[in-house]
């Protein structure tokens, strides 16, 4: 039986909803591997319950925290912790694990998501809660053992940045398959859209509802459902008013995965057309396009960040440039007018899934680069 590795993993926040895929990927790890979490804060510990993790307690605390980077107890336990390594989520994480790395000496792993990335380039580097990060993000590459990048896309802007390319390995976030029933795509008459989402410019909420309008004007029997909450949910609400969509386009909000799930076995197709925006966020690889493919619906994405690594254009969705209405309405339309492409595409996608994503398997993989950081850190 192999040692068991104790696992001190660092997350800003522990947990907003928009990071399901974190919880997911702490309770798929192998009896071998002992997860503690690190954070500032606790939220939806009812949705998200997790009993090992620290934080500095009251909201005092947590704001002194924030803003040092750094907590005298967390110093304290993770010194008398025996721990193996050190993995922080997002580069920001990272930066309230630096402290620890540096003092102790711990092989330490950082996962790139695509925000944090973005945070190095553009206007974002300037904003007033990036400025520690951008002084830090060299440190952060040196003392990494490894750096892991959630497409081929964020490896290579890590590079781009500075990273050394013998750190940066491409790591795909796995799902959950059995939360994800595969059922047979059916499609009916209309044919049911879904968006899945927060309301920010890099979801491109509004050139999906656009090209939405565009094909009920045509005619076309189709729905369109949003999930998810965001700043620019006014934005869209007022659109879909001020266009009469009102009987066609439905916004549920924030649901469980639980809901997603029900939700998405309702529907047919997935429409993701994320962009690069003007701050340069940007997407990395889309849980939701690999939640939508375990049911069996299809997705129309972008040639953007990560997409074209899940979806395989022609094969199991399409693909498309970013920004381009026309090409949206036209693909929207095919699914309408071919509604065979969604039962074909469904099960290819189905099958994608269980051969790429599966999460059990990702984090087999996950595991593997742990021993390899610890091993190269032994070497060094």
């Amino acid at each position: 039986m192999p040692p068991t590795r104790k696992i001190a993993l660092f997350s800003t926040s522990f947990l907003p909803y928009s990071q399901t895929f974190l919880y997911d990927e702490i309770r798929a790890h192998s009896e071998n591997y002992d997860i503690t979490v690190f954070c500032k804060d606790r939220q939806n510990e009812d949705r998200f319950p997790y009993d090992q993790f620290h934080k500095p307690k009251g909201k005092l605390s947590e704001i002194i925290y924030q803003n040092i980077a750094y907590w005298p107890s967390f110093k304290k336990i993770i010194g008398n912790g025996n721990f193996d390594l050190i993995h922080a989520h997002f580069g920001f994480g990272a930066v309230y694990a630096l402290p620890y790395v540096k003092k102790f000496k711990i092989p330490f792993v950082v996962t790139f998501h695509g925000v944090d990335v973005a945070s190095l380039m553009g206007l974002q580097k300037y904003k007033s809660e990036r400025w520690r990060y951008y002084l830090k993000h060299k440190q952060i590459f040196d003392h990494a053992t490894l750096l892991l990048a959630a497409s081929e896309e964020l490896r290579a802007l890590l590079i781009e940045l500075g990273a050394d390319p013998a750190k940066v390995k491409v790591y795909h976030l796995g799902i959950d398959l059995s939360k994800f029933d595969y059922q047979e795509p059916n499609p009916a008459e209309q044919v049911n859209f879904v968006m899945i989402g927060r309301f920010t410019p890099k979801k491109a909420h509004l050139y999906v509802l656009r090209a939405f309008n565009k094909i009920i004007r045509d005619g076309m029997n189709a729905s369109l459902t949003f999930i998810g909450s965001g700043d620019l949910k006014t934005k869209a609400l007022k659109f879909v008013e001020e266009n009469d969509l009102s009987t066609h386009v439905t916004f549920k909000g924030i649901l469980t995965p639980e809901e997603v799930s029900e939700v998405l076995k309702s529907s047919d197709v997935l429409v993701a057309p994320s962009v690069v925006a003007f701050d340069q966020d940007r997407e990395s690889g889309l849980i939701v396009i690999k939640e939508a493919g375990s049911v069996g619906v299809p997705a129309i994405g972008t040639w953007h960040g990560g997409i074209h690594e899940i979806i395989d254009n022609g094969k199991t969705g399409f693909l498309i440039p970013e920004r381009n209405i026309p090409e949206l309405v036209q693909k929207m339309k095919l699914f309408i007018q071919q509604p065979e492409l969604i039962k074909k595409f469904g099960k290819a996608s189905r099958l994608k899934m269980e051969k790429e994503y599966d999460l059990f398997n990702q984090v087999k993989k996950l595991e593997e680069l742990y021993e390899e950081a610890i091993r190269e850190h032994e070497r060094i």
